[in-house]
């Protein structure tokens, strides 16, 4: 009876406490259910939050897109050249018009020091690199530069140092424009009444020497039937005879540098007009005994007719040729180009005179188109003034890129004139020739 009770008392007690068991497994489970309902809203809550923060993020970059695409825009729109440095003196910012300037492209100086890139021609510290050194900004400072590839420049600069939002320098950002055509055409409005006085005067003398000379000429060469060949005396008078042939040289030099160019337009060919230059090119170094000279043509055009005036277009190229053929006096190359100008979007022809002479001295390269300006024992220094002048009044434009002792080439820009009626041209030259003396 005993037995029996304890054992169904064992069973109540197994009973009761497997039912409280139960119990708290599913008072458990019921706040694992809620701590996992909990979970999942602040899962959901969190995912919303990340859409708002990603799609603010999203927006901000977009901003920052535009922000920075405007900005680069801005810059590149800018006629002014910027260029902008780290603490480091390091090229970080290089705007289109700096490029344009400087003759630079952005990806060959950017991360570089920008005192290898340009620096003062007289060699002192750029500016940049002053204001990082001494913390002070400048305004409106007038200097020339001179680029990593040689190229000279007149610009005016500002600069300013760059801060981040706790007032600390971090760079430093100049802003310049190119001088270098205004100083240019001061001076050359400096010198026009200076220029015109001396024309003046020039043709006024030009015409009262010519009269004599050609009198001392004419009765020097009527002298000179009167002796015989053995003569010494005979001699003399040939001196005299060349004597005024120069003096009548430099007197026609004068008159035309003085009287205002008068053009006859008519629709003429650059290749056919450089070719007869060169014709009496060749003849002159075949009297002078110059064998050591080879001229190249390279013509590049389909079409080449311009309206000009060949006779002194012609004139301007032989006093080009032969000033090349005189700088070589080793021998040489002289290479004769045309094409369309690089650097011209209106599709203006370009004319190329390229030898591997003597070369012309940085110092004065940029005098050799003034007026009586010579670099040779003899002359008057107004070959290529009035080589210059008449591109001018062709409305064109001529330069000169020139390496000591290496060479020099002259760049002559025309106004190409393809919109008229003409009558179908023959090549009758070849393009690309190859000439000797000998060969002619």
């Amino acid at each position: 009876m005993m037995g029996n009770t304890s054992i169904k008392e064992f069973t109540n007690n197994w009973d009761t406490e497997l039912v409280a068991a139960f119990q708290l497994f599913n008072q458990y489970t019921q706040r694992l259910e809620e701590a996992y309902n909990q979970l999942q809203g602040r899962v959901k809550e969190i995912d919303r939050e990340m859409a708002y923060t990603n799609a603010r993020l999203k927006d901000k970059v977009q901003e920052l897109d535009s922000l920075t695409k405007y900005l680069n825009s801005l810059l590149s729109s800018i006629h002014s050249g910027v260029i902008a440095v780290n603490l480091k003196g390091e090229v970080s910012t290089f705007n289109k018009a700096a490029e344009n300037i400087l003759k630079l492209n952005t990806s060959d100086v950017m991360g570089k020091k920008v005192d290898t890139v340009f620096k003062d021609s007289d060699g002192s510290t750029s500016l940049l690199l002053q204001a990082l050194e001494k913390g002070k900004n400048c305004r409106d400072v007038e200097r020339k530069i001179e680029t990593n590839q040689g190229v000279l420049k007149c610009v005016e600069s500002s600069v300013s140092l760059i801060r981040d939002a706790n007032e600390n320098t971090i760079g430093a950002v100049e802003v310049f424009r190119d001088l270098s055509e205004i100083r240019e055409l001061e001076m050359r409005l400096r010198n026009a009444d200076k220029l015109a006085a001396i024309g003046t005067m020039a043709a006024c003398v030009a015409h009262e020497i010519r009269n004599p000379l050609n009198g001392i000429e004419g009765f020097s060469a009527l002298l000179a039937r009167d002796f015989e060949d053995s003569d010494p005396r005979k001699k003399l008078v040939k001196n005299i005879i060349q004597g005024t042939k120069n003096l009548n040289k430099t007197v026609t030099e004068l008159l035309l540098f003085a009287r205002p160019i008068r053009l006859r337009l008519k629709n003429a060919s650059i290749s056919e007009i450089l070719d007869k230059t060169l014709f009496f090119v060749i003849e002159d170094m075949k009297k002078k005994g110059i064998n050591n000279v080879t001229i190249r043509k390279e013509y590049h055009l389909g079409m080449d007719v311009i309206r000009c005036d060949s006779e002194t277009l012609q004139q301007a190229f032989l006093n080009l040729f032969l000033n090349a053929i005189q700088s070589m006096t080793c021998g040489g190359d002289l290479t004769v180009f045309t094409r369309i100008s690089e650097d011209d979007e209106q599709g203006n022809i370009q004319i190329g005179i390229r030898d591997t002479g003597m070369g012309i001295k940085k110092e004065v390269v940029h005098k050799i188109f003034d007026p009586f300006f010579t670099t040779k024992q003899e002359g008057t220094g107004l070959g290529l003034a009035i080589v210059n002048k008449i591109i001018e009044a062709h409305h064109g434009k001529i330069f000169v890129e020139s390496m000591e002792d290496k060479g020099t080439t002259f760049y002559i820009n025309l106004p190409g004139n393809f919109n008229f009626d003409i009558d179908v041209f023959t090549d009758v030259y070849q393009k690309n020739e190859i000439l000797t003396p000998q060969f002619i």
